[in-house]
C-alpha cells in the first residue's frame, strides 16, 4: 500500500463524528438531483455512497425512497453506519487500494442509479482516482448519476500542505482543534481541472460550497461535480 493510502487509512479509522446530514447533500438533492429522481422514488432505486461514514447521508437519501448501500474504510464508522440504518447486509468495509474490478453487491453492469461520494474522492493519487471512478462507473447503470466533491485549492488545508506525488499534497496542521500528519490531499485548482478528472463522465452540473467559523483557521472551499454515465 502507498505511503499515502496507509496515511489516509490510519487517520479515519479514529472515525468522524456526524450524526446529521450536511447542508451541502440536502441542497444539492433540492436543486438538482430531485429533477432526476423525484417521479421515481417510489420504485426504490439502487443508490451507493462511497464513504457513507456513520450513515448520515444515507439516512437521508433512504428518507427519499431510494434502496440505499454505502461502502467505507472505517470499520468504527460502518459499525455505526449499521445501528443507524438497522441492518448490516447493505454496508460494507471496503480496501483502501482502489481496484478497476472493485464490485461490492455484485451489481455490474448496473446495479446503482445514483452514486454519490462526498468529501472523500480527493483523498486518491490522480492514477488511483482514474481507477476508483472506473470502478464506480462500470457499476453504475447507464444514464445513472454521480455527485461528488473535491478539495479546493481555495480550502485553509492547501497552505498547510506540501506535494508529494502523483497529484497529492500532504498536509500537517496542528493548533487547539486539530492534530493532522500524514494526511494526503489531491486538491482542486479551477473547473477545467474538475472536469479532466472526471472526463468518463458527461458534465451536468458543477459548482461549489464554502464555510468559514473560525478566523484563525479558514476557508472550507470545496467544489460540487455532478455527471451522468
Amino acid at each position: 500500500m502507498d505511503e499515502y493510502l496507509k496515511g489516509n487509512f490510519d487517520y479515519w479509522q479514529k472515525g468522524y463524528y456526524a450524526p446529521n446530514v450536511e447542508s451541502y447533500v440536502f441542497r444539492m438533492w433540492g436543486q438538482v438531483l430531485q429533477y432526476d429522481f423525484s417521479d421515481k422514488q417510489s420504485s426504490k432505486l439502487k443508490m451507493l455512497d462511497f464513504g457513507c461514514g456513520q450513515g448520515a447521508a444515507l439516512s437521508f437519501f433512504n428518507q427519499l425512497g431510494f434502496d440505499a448501500y454505502g461502502v467505507d474504510i472505517s470499520e468504527y464508522d460502518l459499525d455505526i453506519c449499521k445501528k443507524r440504518m438497522g441492518c448490516s447486509e447493505h454496508f460494507k468495509v471496503v480496501n483502501p487500494v482502489p481496484n478497476k474490478d472493485d464490485d461490492w453487491f455484485d451489481v455490474r453492469g448496473g446495479g446503482w442509479s445514483l452514486v454519490t461520494a462526498f468529501q472523500v474522492l480527493y483523498y486518491y493519487s490522480d492514477d488511483d482516482l482514474q481507477e476508483r471512478l472506473l470502478s464506480l462507473y462500470n457499476q453504475m447503470k447507464p444514464g445513472a448519476i454521480l455527485c461528488a466533491t473535491m478539495m479546493g485549492t481555495k480550502n485553509y488545508f492547501y497552505k498547510h500542505s506540501r506535494p508529494y506525488k502523483n497529484g497529492m499534497r500532504c498536509v500537517t496542521l496542528k493548533n487547539e482543534r486539530l492534530s493532522i500528519d500524514n494526511y494526503y490531499v489531491n486538491f482542486i485548482e479551477n473547473e477545467d481541472e474538475l472536469i479532466k478528472k472526471f472526463s468518463m463522465f458527461k458534465k451536468m452540473h458543477i459548482g461549489y460550497y464554502d464555510s468559514c467559523f473560525r478566523e484563525d483557521e479558514g476557508s472550507h472551499f470545496h467544489w460540487t461535480y455532478i455527471g451522468r454515465k
